[in-house]
């Protein structure tokens, strides 16, 4: 009798999902103070592309950063934790996302200020 369960047992914890961590946004976002609606053109603009464990970033000495932690602080404010690798550093930098609308984002880096950015169209 023990084998039968013992069997229901690991097929369904083999048949549970694995959650992954992933950003509470996507796609690629242009630094622009601007609060018309809508996106913008974000030619010639500090772009930053988030891509399910991935943020990428056209400025800077780190290209690649990937999600660490994921905390959610309210509807619309995300503590992040990412970790990057260059050829000398290994490290992790923290910061808060914050879903303005559905078209603008705030990075709140420490350090580094925070980053307004806005949907590329």
């Amino acid at each position: 009798m023990k084998t039968p369960i013992t069997i229901v047992l690991a097929a369904s914890l083999l048949a549970t999902p694995a959650f992954a961590l992933s950003y509470p946004v996507s796609g690629r976002y242009g630094l622009s103070a601007e609060t018309k609606p809508g996106p913008i053109d974000c030619a010639g603009k500090r772009v930053i592309r988030f891509d399910g464990v991935r943020r990428f970033d056209s400025n800077g000495g780190v290209p690649e950063y990937r999600i660490f932690d994921v905390v959610q602080n309210g509807p619309a404010n995300f503590r992040i934790t990412e970790q990057f690798a260059t050829a000398q550093i290994n490290a992790r930098l923290k910061y808060t996302l914050r879903l303005v609308d559905s078209d603008r984002i705030e990075l709140a880096m420490s350090p580094g200020g925070t980053l307004k950015l806005k949907r590329c169209s």
